[in-house]
């Protein structure tokens, strides 16, 4: 398995998630610790191992067939993002926006 580093987020959502379903990562065999999921991907793409990385990030690989792609039905792994701003400055009528839209979603 190809996993992110330690001290990655996405890694330690995902540890978070194994928990959860009663599972730990030392049962997997793993074979590369990459600082990034383009690396990653790459790497699934050359054959070198499998691992478990955002959906989004891999759409259209998927889509393409460049790669085969399956949900894990009961792991449910989440992850928290922030929005970093200029405590100083105001924000432009398209970074309120999106600052509008995410905190919709995300209630």
């Amino acid at each position: 398995m190809l996993l992110r580093e330690q001290g990655s987020g996405t890694r330690a959502a995902f540890e978070s998630a194994l928990a959860q379903a009663g599972q730990d990562l030392s049962t997997f065999r793993i074979v590369g610790e990459m600082g990034s999921t383009q690396a990653i991907k790459q790497a699934v793409k050359a054959g070198v191992g499998v691992s478990v990385i955002s959906r989004r990030a891999v759409d259209e690989d998927c889509r393409s067939g460049l790669v085969w792609c399956l949900k894990i039905r009961d792991l449910k792994v989440t992850r928290a993002f922030h929005i970093a701003t200029h405590r100083d400055r105001s924000r432009s009528p398209l970074a309120e926006a999106f600052r509008s839209f995410v905190e919709a979603e995300s209630s």
